[in-house]
């Protein structure tokens, strides 16, 4: 759009070249004004976790010989957390006046203002090689076993919020000489006002968790009003900007590489539960990015002639450019990862009646991500020129008339999980790895503990944009004897983009239940093996567009000139966009799951053996805009 503004502003500036109606500047003595403003507000914060376990080892092994009691259980623990916050609740008020009062004059006037946002938080949470052993012995001692647990934790969160309220207002006059046919030129450039936040925080951790968020509620207002009265040559030049942006990113991963498990207890006319052995490797990640801000532009430009009759009016330009964009991404990435991990449970029982304990292995991502927008954006820009700035002398020069709007809003929002579960291969093609659960009964009733293993993937991304944009444009020449061009351009744009991508692959997954009874009267446990990805992609588009222009020429005034050239062209587009893609995989590479129970003259139900592989994505592209477009032309 831009480059038709130049082509046009350049095509009006050699129309009038051609014509000889440009006006020189001399025996006026010019006037210089330049004013600046410049107000920035930047926060930063910034948070990092990490808790490392490089081949820690827990062992606890009781030996009981007629000694009653409950064994301890083994726990270990590494935890890590960080907070980090930034806000800005800043009031920014620039004002600026400018006048000149006859002669040449050229008024430039600038205005900035800036407001950025940084958050990042890092987590990071590994183990390798972790090994916990629980042992007890008992001999004539009933009690229960002790559990084996094994976590590790990191947590970061990063905010960063801005809520500052930005007021620009620029004025300038120039007041001409009302008689004596004197040329005067007036330049007046100003307000180029900008505002962009962002904020990026990443994560990483094991039962990791990520949490970015980057939120904006600014509200802009800009008002530049324009006035040139006198004869001869005026030019006008508006501009007007405002931008924010915000960026959420959050990254979390826990990596677990060959832990190990173990839990070996031997009872001897010895009564008692078994404790269970569970395994868990978590991570989360969410991201949201959130815009509310309210956008007010306004222009006015004003030029009016003196009626003096003079022979020689100067042309009159007006371009007036007002642009507004918001735009919001949101990424969220979680990565779980266990390879090599093993659990076994293997307790003995002879005389001893009592429950086996379950081993439990889980490794799961979900990451989700959010980006909306809820902006409310005001454009309206009006532009004058009443008179020939010669009225009756048939010697007008030319008027041309240039005015843009552009309105644009993205959200874009990418959310993707992976969990693996990698247990090798040993040198000669066996299971290096695995979930195991082999008790042993003699003369020991009770049930068996169930054997499962689990790896789950979910994301979600969700892009939407509720925005409310009005666009005004109006643009009015008369009596004008000489050329008279108006060119108006409105365009709005919405776009809308969700991704997500969810993958949980088991590469040679094993879980083995294997019990063995003699005289030992209870029921075996069952083998469960699960492997899920899910995906959710919506983009979502419900925006009220409202697009006017209008453009109004009237000819010389009756004033018995030659005949006018009349120039209207006005364009208007309203486009919007979204799309949504959701990709689910769910894989497993020589899954082996066997359950074996041995029973000799022992009662009861064998354990049921159940593997399951499941993917499902969804994706939703919905657009509910009302666009209204209403263009009106009139030449008299």
């Amino acid at each position: 759009m831009k480059k038709r503004f130049v082509a046009f502003v350049l095509g009006a500036l050699t129309l009038l070249l051609a014509l000889g109606a440009t006006t020189a500047l001399a025996d006026a003595s010019p006037g210089v004004q330049t004013a600046g403003q410049s107000a920035t507000g930047a926060q930063q914060a910034a948070a990092a976790s990490e808790a490392t376990q490089t081949n820690p080892s827990n062992t606890n092994i009781s030996v009981r010989v007629l000694s009653p009691g409950n064994d301890g259980s083994v726990t270990q623990t590494n935890s890590a957390s960080s907070d980090a916050s930034a806000a800005n609740s800043n009031s920014t008020d620039q004002d600026s006046s400018q006048s000149q009062a006859g002669g040449g004059g050229i008024q430039i006037g600038n205005q900035s203002a800036g407001n950025a946002q940084l958050a990042a938080a890092l987590s990071s949470a590994s183990q390798h090689g972790a090994q916990n052993t629980n042992a007890p012995v008992r001999v004539l001692g009933p009690g229960n076993g002790g559990s084996v647990s094994q976590a590790n934790d990191a947590s970061s969160t990063a905010t960063s919020s801005n809520h500052n309220s930005t007021d620009q207002s620029a004025d300038q006059d120039r007041g001409g000489v009302s008689c004596g046919c004197g040329s005067t030129a007036a330049a007046t450039p100003a307000a180029d006002p900008a505002a962009a936040p962002t904020a990026a925080p990443p994560q990483l951790a094991n039962a990791a968790d990520s949490t970015a968020a980057a939120g904006n509620s600014n509200g802009t207002d800009q008002a530049l009003g324009q006035s040139q009265a006198g004869t001869g040559s005026g030019i006008q030049t508006a501009d007007q900007k405002a931008g924010n942006e915000q960026v959420a990113g959050a990254a979390s991963s826990a990596v677990q590489e060959h832990p190990t498990n173990t839990n070996i207890s031997v009872r001897v006319l010895s009564s008692g539960n078994d404790g269970p052995v569970s395994q868990t490797n978590a991570v989360s990640s969410n991201a949201s990015a959130t815009n509310h801000n309210s956008t007010d532009q306004r222009a006015d430009q004003d030029q009016s002639g003196g009626g003096c009759g003079c022979q020689s009016g100067g042309p009159s330009i007006q371009v007036s450019d007002q642009s507004s964009w918001n735009k919001q991404v949101a990424g969220a990435l979680s990565v779980a990862k266990q390879e090599g991990a093993k659990n076994e449970n293997s307790p003995v029982r002879v005389g001893s009646p009592g429950n086996g304990g379950n081993v439990t292995q889980s490794n799961s991502a979900t990451s989700s991500a959010s980006a909306s927008n809820g902006n409310r954006t005001d454009q309206d820009a009006d532009q004058s020129d009443p008179s020939s700035r010669g009225t009756c002398g048939c010697g007008g020069g030319a008027g041309v008339q240039v005015l843009g709007q552009e309105a644009d809003n993205e959200q874009a929002a990418f959310a993707a999980s992976a969990a693996l579960q990698k247990f090798g291969k040993s040198e000669c093609g066996c299971s290096s790895s695995g979930n195991s659960n082999q008790p042993v009964r003699v003369w020991s009733s009770g049930d068996d503990g169930s054997v499962s293993q689990s790896n789950s993937a979910d994301s979600t991304a969700s892009a939407r944009n509720w925005n409310d944009t009005d666009q005004s444009g109006d643009q009015d020449q008369s009596g004008r004897p000489g050329v008279g061009i108006q060119a108006l351009g409105q365009q709005a744009r919405n776009g809308q983009l969700a991704v997500g991508l969810s993958a949980a692959s088991q590469v040679d997954p094993s879980n083995h239940n294997g019990p063995t009874r003699v005289y030992s009267t209870g029921n075996g446990g069952s083998v469960k093996q699960a492997n899920d990805a899910s995906s959710d992609a919506s983009a979502r588009n419900w925006n009220d567009t409202d697009q006017t222009g209008s453009q109004t020429q009237h000819g010389s005034g009756g004033c018995g000139c030659a005949g006018n050239v009349l120039i209207q062209a006005l364009g208007q587009s309203a486009s919007s966009a979204q799309a949504a893609f959701a990709l689910s995989n769910a894989f497993q590479l020589k899954p082996g799951n066997a359950n074996g129970p041995t029973s000799v003259w022992s009662s009861g139900n064998a354990g049921s053996s159940m593997q399951g592989n499941d993917a499902g994505s969804e994706a939703n592209g919905e657009n509910r805009d009302y666009a209204d477009q209403l263009a009106r032309e009139l030449q008299a």
